[in-house]
C-alpha cells in the first residue's frame, strides 16, 4: 500500500512496526516499536524475552493510549507471522489503523523502520552490555 512512499505530511499519518533481536549476555531481547514516520517518533513500544503476539498487542495498548481520536494511519510491516494473525489484523482495524504489508522477502518495502533498527544499535547498543532483561528494558 504505502510503495515504499515513507514521506509524510504530518504525524500520525504513515507509520511503521518490526521486531528487532538485541543479543545481550543475559540472552535475548526484542524490540517491537510502532514508528511515526512524519514525526520520525517511536510513539510505542514493548520490549520483551519472546517476539510473539503478546509483544505486539502490548505494543499496539501503548499506542492506543497515545493516538490522537480521529486518526487513521498507515502502518507498514513485514509479511511476519504476527502481523497475519486474526488477532493482531482485528486490533489494527479496532484502532482504524491502515495495514499495509511489504512483499515477500523484500526488506526495502519496510526500509523507514528497518533504517531506524540500524541507527538504534549503532547509537545505543553496539559495545555496550547489560546485567540483565530488566536493566537493558
Amino acid at each position: 500500500m504505502l510503495g515504499r512512499d515513507f514521506a509524510a505530511d504530518g504525524p500520525w499519518r504513515k507509520m511503521g512496526t518490526d521486531v528487532t533481536e538485541f543479543r545481550c549476555s543475559f540472552g535475548k531481547a526484542y524490540l517491537a516499536p510502532a514508528y511515526d514516520f512524519g514525526s520520525r517518533e517511536i510513539v510505542a513500544w514493548s520490549i520483551s524475552r519472546s517476539p510473539d503476539l503478546a509483544q505486539q498487542r502490548e505494543m499496539l495498548d501503548g499506542l492506543a493510549e497515545v493516538m490522537p481520536e480521529g486518526a487513521e494511519p498507515v502502518m507498514q510491516m513485514d509479511m511476519g507471522w504476527q502481523y497475519q494473525h486474526a488477532d493482531f489484523v482485528g486490533a489494527l482495524r479496532g484502532l482504524g489503523i491502515i495495514q499495509s504489508m511489504s512483499r515477500k522477502g523484500n526488506c526495502l518495502d519496510n526500509a523507514c523502520t528497518e533504517g531506524l533498527f540500524g541507527h538504534m544499535k549503532d547509537e545505543f547498543f553496539r559495545g555496550r552490555d547489560w546485567d540483565d532483561f530488566e536493566e537493558f528494558k
